[in-house]
């Protein structure tokens, strides 16, 4: 078994201290925010969608019945187990534990990602390894959203730092059309479109 990252390490304690410690589940700012993501997708069905850093898979949830099928990610085996536990009754949900990029399921061609707050978590080297895996599996005309928080972050990175190294490392491998690009409060919203 491999051994168990920082990062995920950290997770695993957050998590095991306070299974909702952004208040998902019951956050008016979480549920706007959620709601604002499903708004923005064009299409009102897909096939296959990826959820990097789904959490305990609220979000992974609102989802599921815009799409076929599912796969959340996380570097958190608690998380994980609660999001697989709530999303039981969602067949077409699947979740696996894997830290970015290295557990971008490349062999799933995927038409709809959400990456919503993960991106300012990792390194902008590890940013542009996800855009790469992202790029070659990513669906032409498929749909790209992402979320990230404006306020400051304990990270290296802040979120429109995340979000600007990601489209940039995803417009020199993919052709790219950024559509929507909102600041809504206190976090951004983009939908990227790669190019049919």
């Amino acid at each position: 078994m491999a051994r168990m990252s920082e990062r995920a390490a950290r997770f695993d304690r957050l998590y095991a201290g306070d299974i909702d410690p952004w208040n998902f589940r019951v956050s008016a700012y979480e549920k706007e925010k959620y709601r604002a993501t499903v708004a923005v997708l064009p299409r009102s069905r897909y096939a296959v969608a990826i959820e990097a850093g789904c959490s305990i898979g609220e979000l992974t949830r609102l989802l599921s019945h815009r799409c076929d099928r599912v796969i959340g990610i996380d570097v958190s085996s608690v998380a994980l187990a609660e999001a697989a536990r709530r999303n039981a009754d969602r067949p077409n949900i699947a979740f696996h534990r894997g830290e970015l990029p290295d557990a971008w399921p490349a062999d799933h061609p995927v038409d709809l990602l959400v990456l919503s707050e993960v991106l300012y978590f990792l390194s902008p080297e590890e940013i542009d390894g996800l855009a790469e895996r992202v790029a070659a599996s990513w669906r032409r005309g498929g749909h790209c959203v992402l979320v990230n928080y404006l306020g400051p972050t304990a990270e290296r990175l802040q979120g429109d730092e995340a979000a600007d190294l990601f489209i940039g490392s995803m417009a020199a491998r993919a052709g790219l059309r950024c559509y929507v690009g909102l600041v809504k409060g206190l976090y951004r919203l983009d939908l990227l479109t790669r190019y049919p």
